[in-house]
């Protein structure tokens, strides 16, 4: 050879071992000519190593240096791999896939009409050259036609070359698929008709394997016509039958590989949606007549003895076909032909349903067919819609039996384990045993809907011939409240038949709720069984909250019970889920409960921690919904036991965070929690939107009701109480600048609570406007910045992470707040106006120092130039007349930095900022509604007019993303539609300056543009104007961004 200083002798020798230096010199060899002479030398050897990096270099040489060879080489390495290939097919299997994954590479390179009918060619070149020798070509064959198909999928095609490969892949599909059959039934002894290589190559698992796998890859391709598929799948289906008989007859498991391959071929086959779309009848009826045999329940119930081994390969194909022909087996129900044959199929789905054992814990298969019980049921639906009559009656006939069998099997499988089989588990068998029974859940929803009050029925009996709970049988009631749970929202909250029954008065004290007042003795796993059976009781009873409205009488035994589960920490969450449900639902029956309800609020916020915070809040909103549904002259008394200790709490959270405010921690923590009870409360005692839309339209029942609970609210028992909030407040505030790292949460929470009781309505927790006002400046003098000697404001050290918080509570009470009854309207505005103007000028000067620019300032605190323009985008929109109370210079201040805002192409500064002066636009109008700032904001508008005019333009022309078109596109919109003669003038002077606003648009295509845009009042053509005019800017014209 010609590799300088190339010892091949010692380099083969060195490649049979292999050692490191050799593989490493390998990659560099192979890029040299030579190694084509290399790769043919090695693959002559004797050593199986150097026969595989011989193969392995001719198949690298081929991909990568094709086009190094002329037309006469390419020819001769063609009889070569074919030599080689055949040679090599008794051999190792790694040298042999390497040589036919470089004869697939050869023929996918072939010019598109050099090597016609190829693949036919290259098993016919394989056979012939192996009659020649006198050797066997089946397993390069086999093993070509597995490699194949990936080397296909994984190759760049010219279109010629795609299009030659789809016609010798159709022609050759016939062949290959009889070759790769012809070894899959090599189990059976001899292949009929088949050629001697096949039948002594299907003898060995390893290529039957193989072959499996690659009548798989060949599917991918399509199976042209029913007379070819239809066969095909049915031989299929005769080798699953004939696999399951070996595995009946054998106690190994040598065969799970290609009984793992065969079931996916098979399930390839039956999921294909074209051909069930094209031939549902003649592959419905083969495979339900294959999937009928006795063979299907015996190999199930043997994988199911076998430890559920290979359960799911074997029930892959009955899987798949119910859920690719769900319509074909509805209608085969009124199939005089078929209706057995479905009937067997469906006992076979329940069966696979009922697969013995605790999914998660020690099977794996009975998740599978619950999706198809979903598509059963939609499909029933729209077969009882299209139906003949008598048809539909049949149908659903066999559907109601089919579902009650699969009610069964739902409930035995929804049953937990053995309580010590359940806590000896880890965490993930728990929880996969969790999310199937969360599938379950839905499965027996679609049972119901199916079955409806029968399934009601059935289920209410059985619980009634439990008797009283206990947990003797613990796992099956706890699967019969499971189930009544998993339907409670479809049964009808007037259901008059079974419900009743369910929820008598001797039910209830006799059968359900007394296991609520049986303490959990003994060992772990009988705690853990009582605890599973009373969450089930519990679940139950919120299952069916709206059942319970207008039944007082029952409900003064069910919330007692319920609550006594608070005391047990792994009965809360369920609890408070059952008691928020019976509050929503029955607030008005509760009424005469409202004062055991604030108790149990007490006792919860006695808990402690022994009641996660979430659910503390959830039970603490829920009460208040229930007071509020009282007469508005009731809510301080009922509210007074849970308002005292919850203001007791706060105070001792104040004076610990105080005392310990270099570890405080812990102190913060309980302040949060308690101040959060606080929100809670104060969302459960919002009057509803609708309540107050009411009284904003003029009607008179909703205004004098809120009238009416404003004067119960102001002199009462919860003045008290909004005082001592506020002094919390006040001091924990104080506290929180005394902190070597401030809590922002604790930030958030204290302005969360005071924002909660701000509304258009009257709040029982209402502060005073002022207070409010005040509390939120002083906040803001903490948190954000101070006055200075000199009125500049000083800045906090973290200013800008807290500044939107505090921007959030200012919207708040400039757009919600209504004015105190001592205050005119105007008042109130004047002292908004003054803490609007104080945010906007602390915010644009804290930008201002930021950074060098304000761009660059924009650009680094978005988050805050985002909040300031919501806040002020609310006030334009709600409450305008604020700006009258606002400086000149301040609103100018603002908009300077909206000018910097539309220069930044970041969507959290940008989009705030077009809706905050789309907003200003409109108002700014000659036409627009006057208002006290009117005359102010026209004036900013000629302004500024201009540069908003000339930044939106720059960012039409490509300064910003594509992305932010619309919101550009709706800003010019906007001041095209409300100052049309301006923006036409400007916009002449903006357009004429050359390469404004990008060098693509030439003068014709900015005529065009304003043109258009001034001429449309169509929003929607406006967009489609600017997207085509930002497209020639960024010269994307016939791209598919232009389309």
């Amino acid at each position: 050879m010609a590799l300088e200083g190339f010892d091949l002798e010692s380099f083969a020798q060195a490649l049979s071992v292999p050692t490191q230096e050799a593989l490493a010199a390998l990659p560099e060899i192979q890029k040299r000519p030579e190694a084509w002479q290399l790769a043919f030398d090695l693959l002559a050897s004797n050593n199986s190593n150097c026969r595989f990096f011989g193969a392995h270099t001719l198949h690298a040489k081929i991909s990568r240096d094709w086009d190094t060879l002329d037309a006469e080489r390419q020819s001769a390495l063609r009889d070569e791999l074919i030599r080689l290939a055949v040679e090599n097919s008794g051999g190792a299997l790694n040298v042999l896939n390497k040589l036919s994954q470089a004869l697939a590479a050869y023929a996918l390179l072939m010019p598109a009409d050099a090597w016609d009918g190829f693949l036919n060619s290259v098993v016919t070149a394989l056979q012939k050259q192996a009659q020649n020798t006198g050797m066997s070509a089946g397993a390069a064959i086999v093993d070509f036609l597995e490699v194949f198909p990936e080397e296909l999928n994984r190759t760049a095609l010219a279109a010629a070359q795609q299009g030659r490969l789809v016609q010798d892949v159709k022609a050759a599909l016939p062949l290959v698929l009889q070759i790769l059959i012809s070894v899959v039934r090599g189990l059976e002894g001899s292949v009929r008709g088949g050629d001697a290589a096949f039948e002594q190559l299907g003898q060995s698992v390893v290529w039957r394997t193989r072959a499996w796998k690659a009548i798989q890859q060949w599917l991918q391709f399509g199976v042209p016509s029913d007379t070819l598929f239809v066969p095909l799948l049915d031989v299929c289906l005769q080798q699953l039958c004939v696999l399951a008989a070996h595995r009946l007859r054998s106690d190994g498991h040598d065969d799970d590989d290609e009984i793992q391959a065969a079931a996916a071929a098979a399930d390839d086959m039956v999921s294909n949606m074209k051909v069930a779309a094209k031939y549902s009848r003649s592959v419905g009826t083969l495979v339900l007549e294959h999937l009928g045999q006795k063979w299907v329940g015996q190999i199930l119930d043997h994988s199911a003895r076998d430890s559920g081994h290979d359960a799911r390969a074997w029930s892959a194909v009955a899987i798949s076909f119910g859920e690719t022909y769900t319509d074909f087996i509805v209608s085969g129900m009124a199939d005089a032909g078929l209706s057995e044959h479905v009937g067997a199929f469906l006992q076979l789905m329940v069966a696979l349903t009922r697969f013995p054992g605790h999914h998660g814990f020690d099977e794996d298969v009975s998740d599978q067919p619950l999706s198809f019980w979903y598509l059963l049921q939609e499909a029933l639906v729209d077969y009882e819609a299209e139906a003949e009559p008598g048809a539909a009656a049949a149908v659903a006939a066999a559907a109601r039996n089919t579902y009650a069998d699969v009610l069964r099997a739902l409930v035995a499988k929804s049953a937990f384990p053995a309580a010590a089989t359940w806590l000896a588990a880890d965490r993930d068998e728990r929880e996969r045993f969790a999310s199937y029974r969360r599938e379950v859940g839905d499965a027996l929803l679609n049972a119901y809907y199916v079955l409806r009050s029968d399934m009601l029925g059935a289920l209410v009996d059985e619980v009634h011939a439990l008797g009283a709970l206990t947990t003797a049988d613990w796992q099956h009631a706890e699967a019969l409240l499971f189930a009544l749970r998993s339907i409670g929202e479809a049964v009808p909250s007037d259901e008059a038949v079974h419900l009743p029954r369910l929820f008598a008065a001797d039910a209830l004290t006799q059968h359900l709720l007394p296991v609520l007042q049986v303490r959990a003795d003994g060992d772990r796993a009988s705690q853990w069984a009582l605890t599973s059976l009373k969450a089930g009781v519990i679940a139950v009873v919120g299952a069916y909250g709206d059942w319970w409205r207008g039944r007082g009488e029952l409900l003064a035994a069910v919330v007692p019970s319920v609550a006594t589960a608070l005391h047990e920490p792994a009965l809360v969450p369920t609890a408070v889920s059952a008691l928020r449900r019976i509050c929503d639902s029955c607030r008005d029956e509760l009424g005469v409960a409202a004062a055991s309800l604030v108790q149990l609020a007490c006792d919860v916020l006695g808990a402690g921690a022994a009641v996660p915070a979430r659910e503390q809040q959830r039970i603490f909103e829920a009460v208040a919904e229930v007071v509020l549904a009282q007469p508005p002259d009731t809510h301080a008394a009922a509210l007074l036991p849970l308002t005292s200790a919850l203001l007791a709490a706060l105070r001792v959270d104040v004076a610990r965070l105080e005392s310990s405010l270099s570890a405080s921690e812990p102190a913060v923590a309980a302040l949060i929690d308690h101040l959060r009870l606080v929100e809670a409360l104060a969302r459960g005692l919002q009057f509803g939107d609708d309540v107050e839309e009411h009284a904003l339209a003029g009607d008179a029942d909703a205004t004098s009701m809120l009238a009416y609970a404003a004067r119960c609210y102001q002199d009462s028992a919860l003045h008290e109480f909004r005082i001592g909030l506020l002094a919390v407040l006040d001091r924990a505030l104080v506290l929180l600048t005394a902190m070597s790292q401030p809590d922002d949460t604790l930030l958030e929470c204290m302005l969360a609570t005071v924002n909660s009781a701000v509304r258009r309505s009257p709040h029982a927790f209402a502060l005073p406007f002022a207070d409010s006002v005040a509390f939120v400046g002083r906040t803001w003098s903490v948190a954000v910045a101070r006055p200075g000697a000199d009125f500049a404001p000083v800045f906090s050290a973290r200013w800008a992470d807290q500044c939107p918080a505090l921007l959030q509570s200012i919207s708040q009470l400039a757009t919600v707040a209504v004015p105190d009854a001592e205050s005119t309207s105007d008042a109130t505005d004047r002292v908004l106006g003054s803490v609007l103007a104080r945010a906007i000028d602390d915010v644009c000067a804290g930008l201002a120092r930021e950074a060098a620019t304000l761009p660059v300032a924009i650009e680094q605190q978005p988050i805050v130039s985002e909040y300031v323009f919501d806040l002020c985008t609310r006030v334009l929109q709600t409450r305008p007349a604020l700006l009258a109370h606002v400086e000149h210079a301040t609103v100018a201040r603002l908009c300077t930095l909206s000018v910097h805002a539309l220069a930044v192409p970041n969507r959290l500064a940008l989009k705030p900022t077009a809706y905050f002066l789309t907003a200003l636009i409109r108002l700014s109008a000659t036409t627009a509604r006057p208002s006290p700032a009117t005359p102010l904001l026209a004036s900013l508008w000629g302004e500024f007019g201009p540069e908003w005019l000339r930044a939106t333009l720059q960012g039409i022309g490509g300064a910003h993303p594509r992305s932010l078109l619309p919101n550009l596109a709706e800003l010019l919109f906007a001041m095209v539609r409300h100052h049309l003669q301006s923006v036409k003038l400007w916009m002449a002077e903006l357009l004429a300056q050359p390469a404004f606003p990008s060098p693509h648009a030439d003068d014709a295509a900015k005529r065009q543009f304003v043109q258009h845009l001034l001429a449309t009042r169509s929003f929607v053509r406006a967009k489609a104007i600017v997207n085509e005019f930002s497209v020639c800017c960024r010269n994307l014209q016939g791209t598919a961004y232009a389309a």
